[in-house]
C-alpha cells in the first residue's frame, strides 16, 4: 500500500486521455510546450503552463507527485493520461516524458478548451471543490458569533493588568 501517491488521482476517461494526447500534438506542433517532469515544474511554477498532462505509468510515482498539488496551489489545470511512451510520442519526441506542460496550444486551443472542460466536470463530481462550499457558508456564520465574543475578552484584561504588579513584585 506505501506504493500509493499521497496525492488523490481522480478516473480519466480514455476518450478524454485521447482529446488530451492531441491536444499535445497540436500544441507540440503549432504552438509550445515544455517536456518532462523537470521543466513542467518550471513552467507551473512561472505560471506559464495553460495545461499540465501527467503520465500515470511513471515510476516511480514520486517523480510527478508533486506535480498535482502544485497545479493546484497555481490554479493550473492538469490531466492524467495513461501511457508516458504516448505522451512522448504525442510531444513529437522518441522517448518517453512523464510530463508535458502545455505553454501555447496553438490550433489546439479549442481542444484544450474542450480537455479542461471535461476535466473539471469529473474533479467536481470528486469533492475537492464541493467540500470547500460547505465551509464557506460556516465562516460567513463565525464573525457574527465572534463580535458579541469579543466584548466579554475586554473585561478580562482589566483583571490581567491588575495581576502584573504582582507579577512584577516578585521578580524585583
Amino acid at each position: 500500500m506505501s506504493s500509493k501517491p499521497i496525492f488523490v488521482r481522480f478516473d480519466v476517461p480514455p476518450e478524454v486521455m485521447e482529446r488530451a494526447y492531441e491536444c499535445v500534438k497540436l500544441a507540440a506542433e503549432g504552438g509550445n510546450i515544455r517536456k518532462g517532469a523537470n521543466e513542467s515544474t518550471k513552467a507551473v511554477e512561472r505560471g506559464m503552463a495553460k495545461l499540465l498532462v501527467i503520465a500515470m505509468d511513471v515510476d516511480p510515482p514520486e517523480i510527478v507527485a508533486h506535480l498535482p498539488l502544485l497545479a493546484d496551489d497555481k490554479k493550473i489545470p492538469y490531466v492524467y493520461v495513461d501511457s508516458k511512451s504516448k505522451l512522448g510520442k504525442s510531444a513529437g519526441i522518441d522517448v518517453s516524458t512523464s510530463a508535458v506542460a502545455v505553454i501555447d496550444p496553438g490550433k489546439g486551443k479549442p481542444l484544450m478548451e474542450e480537455v479542461i472542460s471535461r476535466v473539471s466536470a469529473i474533479r467536481l463530481k470528486g469533492a475537492p471543490e464541493a467540500e470547500a462550499k460547505p465551509k464557506e457558508a460556516p465562516e460567513k456564520e463565525k464573525p457574527k458569533e465572534e463580535a458579541p465574543k469579543e466584548e466579554k475578552p475586554k473585561e478580562k484584561p482589566k483583571k490581567k493588568a491588575a495581576k502584573k504588579p504582582e507579577a512584577e513584585k516578585p521578580s524585583e
